[in-house]
């Protein structure tokens, strides 16, 4: 279980990267001062165990490390604007509050105002035309310099159906057509994955479960992602998952992770996680006295995704089904909303460098919902949605529902021949 699913923007921090074995790097110039006043041997020793590390030392610092801002823009629907030209009343576009913006070029000052010339970040939109926005309107979203990690090599073919569920005979997506499917809802997604340390340097600091005792150590802007992730791993190959409360972590041994109970496990591109009593509101005549316990664990299909067709690693098509066997924030993750587990790919933050962003789902065509798509911020990180019968019915328009209707997704449930709901297994191989 993830406790939020919707990561809060701007929680990405900087920090110092270890030199550890086969996960971090130091810096070139610190590589480079240790040649100049140690000699060739301290910096054989340096690349030696640096070179296993992320793709840091060969990266432009300009053009894979940019400055990335969070534009504000408080209380206004409407946008505010980006100015062609600093200084000038001619506006290029309108942007709104949180919307992921990078630097493009050097500032101009005018009247003692500095304006920084920025284009959009997030990879599921065209950069654009770059325009000027004043630099007390730009909140800098701070991030590791770290491109790469090495736990992203990990296998993350999606499971197999007949890996998945339990059924006499073949298991494919062709015999799955005939088990009746019933419309649950629209839904909005976004992605989450395991944390990673090495994308969360710093200070390390004691891990405690919930008893108190040292369970290893840390990062703590590595346990912070922990906390909003639900899961991760160490440097040192430890995987945590947070336990609940803040500062306390249990370890675990799974492939992946925990799923929302009932040893339920998630795994890349097969998991998503739902508010379970919102989808149980639409599913009652099929599935009596629905609740969380009955209804974890249900197949079920989104036909956008198998439409599309898209190549995931292994290299098939995934056939767009899936199992709901978590969960997150009933603030974040509401009834149309879904949050799609991508293993320790990217999860769509659009305040990261673009070759951080990224998954398989997106690079297919699925848009992920970022901040931008609430239109209506009270404070830098105060929200306001619609209510959800005003959003239906086009009397609130300012958040996603009506914002972004694009990236809306159709939930199925999957149901056997015999009427009964279609169950994932707790513990695939």
């Amino acid at each position: 279980m993830h406790p939020t699913a919707f990561p809060q923007p701007g929680l990405e921090e900087p920090g110092l990267q270890e030199c550890v074995p086969a996960f971090a790097c130091l810096s070139k110039q610190f590589c480079l001062t240790a040649l100049m006043r140690y000699g060739q041997l301290l910096a054989l020793l340096l690349v030696f165990f640096c070179a296993p590390g992320p793709a840091v030392v060969d990266a432009d610092t300009e053009l894979d490390f940019p400055e990335i801002f969070k534009g504000r823009c408080l209380n206004n629907a409407s946008g505010c604007p980006c100015y062609k030209s600093p200084g000038e009343p001619e506006i290029s576009r309108k942007y709104y509050h949180a919307e992921a913006l990078r630097r493009e070029g050097s500032s101009k000052t005018v009247a003692g105002k500095e304006f920084v010339p920025v284009v959009r970040n997030s990879v599921i939109t065209t950069p654009g035309q770059s325009c000027y926005i004043a630099r007390d309107s730009l909140i800098p979203m701070k991030y590791s310099p770290v491109l790469k990690s090495k736990i992203q090599l990990l296998d993350h073919t999606p499971l197999r159906l007949d890996q998945l569920v339990e059924l006499s005979g073949e298991i494919n997506a062709d015999t799955l057509k005939g088990f009746k499917r019933v419309e649950i809802r629209r839904v909005w997604p976004t992605f989450y994955h395991l944390a990673m340390e090495e994308f969360h340097p710093g200070p390390r600091v004691d891990v405690r479960n919930p008893a108190g005792k040292k369970i290893g150590e840390a990062s703590g802007d590595f346990l912070e992602q922990v906390r909003w992730e639900g899961s991760g791993v160490a440097l040192d190959g430890k995987k945590y998952h947070y336990a609940g409360r803040p500062g306390q972590y249990n370890t675990y041994d799974l492939r992946w992770g925990h799923g929302a109970g009932y040893n339920y496990q998630v795994f890349p591109y097969r998991t998503i996680a739902v508010n379970f009593s919102g989808l149980c509101r639409h599913l009652r005549a099929q599935i009596p006295g629905c609740s969380k316990k009955s209804l974890i664990g249900l197949m079920v299909f989104i036909p956008e995704v198998a439409e599309k067709r898209i190549k995931m690693p292994g290299g098939a098509e995934h056939d767009g089904y899936f199992c709901i066997t978590d969960t997150g924030s009933p603030y974040y993750i509401r009834e149309e909303r879904i949050d799609m587990f991508v293993g320790t790919h990217g999860g769509g933050n659009p305040y990261l460098p673009t070759a951080r962003q990224g998954n398989h789902f997106m690079d297919g065509g699925i848009k992920n919902l970022v901040p931008s798509d609430w239109k209506i911020w009270k404070t830098d990180t105060k929200r306001v949605w619609c209510d959800q019968a005003a959003a239906e019915s086009g009397q609130c328009v300012h958040d996603f529902r009506n914002t972004a209707p694009e990236k809306a997704l159709t939930l199925q449930a999957v149901f056997r021949p015999d009427g009964q709901p279609l169950r994932c297994k707790k513990n695939p191989r």
